[in-house]
């Protein structure tokens, strides 16, 4: 149990400060009143020296109760919005039981905005998303996992047509919400691990397209968006569209902006390359961003990434990185399907692929991207393949790294995820955590699936939430 002081003040001669104890996962709100020499005290005599402010909810067969102390009234409005700002969404959650007041509080827009910029506790260890086949025929089941491999709680079931089909579409959540894509139904599906609320999408039009999907936040709105861009056929207008949804919409609409003339190949190659090879976009600084794959163009591409502006519904692109040579669009597909986005720190990267580059060392180097506008790069880190780290690392078909957890004070470890072809259509999917400081790789979790016909690239259904 640790507890941690929020405020306090001066009520005449005595003084009241409203002290936080988490324990479990879960907190408890205490409002303690030290009595001076001179006075007595007056209204909190009734209560004793230690006010409690803890929402108690009694379950019983018939009907719920919930049991707050007078004593809370004490609490200005403010101090007490500071102290709910800083509770756990356990906690929260808990809490929406006290009130009317209370739930609708805690479902406003305004306060999940505040909630999310005020708490920023990191957890003791990485949670994970996983998706796994149901024991029920025509269902997936999302559960969430302890880094330890413990399979910790079933969050939701979704219906489907077979039982593997649902996967996640994006690495990591977007402001607490996760999109998940059901291949065989063609639906989409946004999902909120912490309140186990989801929502299945509107169908789209032109299933048949060969399309990518990701999941951004309107910072203008404060809502979220579900961004779909499709390429279309030869024979068609649009060779490239994009459609958007949002809440409570019953159907996708045309993005406000198009993408320009001259992006446009790179687009298409963005979406083949986020199709054939499961490489998904990515949010981060208001966009969303699609990486390009210069191997499905005639000539080297001028820009590395195309972004679309959640808020404004703008395309835009990110010039190349320093490694993309002048002939990098003759590189071998084997080199270039490797490479992928992932966000750490804020901060987009590219993951570079050079698990067959002999000559150079074997090795995956994570780059960064430091400003939109000049297109300047950086090299963060370089996880050189040797001995242990090499045999987990080079041996599987497909390397993923998903993101990171920790900072500088408490130790940042990079997350990567593995997926190797056994037998059968089976496949050995890991996931290990990289510390960079003494390149240490320790292994987090384990299975064993097999995939059907439908499925087009082996991959792990899972997410860091």
């Amino acid at each position: 149990m640790s507890a941690a002081v929020v405020g306090g003040d001066m009520m005449g001669s005595s003084n009241r400060r409203i002290v936080i104890q988490h324990c479990g996962g879960t907190a408890k709100i205490t409002v303690q009143v030290f009595p001076s020499n001179k006075r007595k005290m007056t209204a909190m005599q009734y209560c004793g020296e230690a006010a409690e402010m803890t929402a108690q909810v009694f379950p019983s067969n018939k009907r719920k109760k919930s049991v707050v102390p007078v004593c809370t009234m004490l609490l200005p409005h403010d101090m007490m919005l500071e102290v709910l700002l800083r509770l756990p969404v356990k906690s929260i959650l808990r809490f929406r039981a006290v009130c009317r007041s209370w739930d609708a509080l805690f479902s406003s827009k305004h306060f999940c905005s505040l909630h999310m910029a005020t708490y920023k506790v990191p957890p003791p260890a990485p949670k994970l998303l996983v998706v796994s086949p149901a024991s029920k025929l025509g269902s997936s089941e999302v559960y969430s996992y302890s880094s330890s491999g413990h399979r910790d709680d079933l969050l939701f079931t979704v219906d489907s047509a077979c039982h593997d089909s649902v996967e996640v579409v994006m690495p990591s959540p977007c402001c607490g919400l996760t999109l998940l894509f059901d291949v065989v139904a063609r639906a989409y599906y946004v999902c909120n691990a912490a309140t186990r609320a989801l929502i299945r999408l509107p169908p789209y039009r032109d299933p048949g397209h060969v399309s990518t999907a990701g999941l951004g936040f309107d910072a203008r709105t404060r809502e979220y968006k579900v961004v779909r861009l499709i390429n279309g056929y030869s024979y068609e207008t649009e060779m490239l569209r994009c459609d958007v949804y949002t809440p409570g919409a019953d159907r996708w609409r045309p993005a406000t902006g198009r993408v320009p003339f001259r992006w446009s190949k790179f687009a298409y190659s963005a979406v083949d390359h986020a199709v054939m090879n499961k490489i998904p976009p990515v949010f981060a600084n208001g966009f969303l961003h699609w990486l390009i794959n210069p191997s499905l163009l005639i000539r080297r591409p001028r820009a590395a990434i195309i972004t679309f502006s959640v808020t404004d519904e703008t395309f835009g692109c990110v010039r190349s990185p320093p490694f993309w040579g002048p002939e990098e669009n003759l590189r071998p597909w084997s080199e270039s399907e490797g490479e992928h986005l992932v966000v750490m720190d804020d901060q987009v990267c590219i993951v570079r692929n050079l698990r067959d580059r002999i000559p150079d060392g074997k090795a995956l180097e994570i780059w960064g991207l430091l400003d939109y506008g000049s297109g300047d790069w950086s090299l963060n880190h370089r996880i050189d393949l040797f001995g242990h780290v090499g045999r987990e690392l080079g041996d599987p078909q497909v390397v993923r790294v998903i993101g990171s957890v920790g900072n500088c004070r408490s130790g940042k470890k990079i997350i990567i995820a593995t997926s190797k072809h056994l037998v059968d259509d089976k496949f050995q999917k890991k996931l290990h955590t990289y510390d960079p400081r003494c390149q240490v790789l320790e292994g987090l979790l384990s299975v064993t699936e097999t995939h059907l016909s439908f499925t087009v690239h082996p991959w792990f259904n899972i997410q860091l939430i």
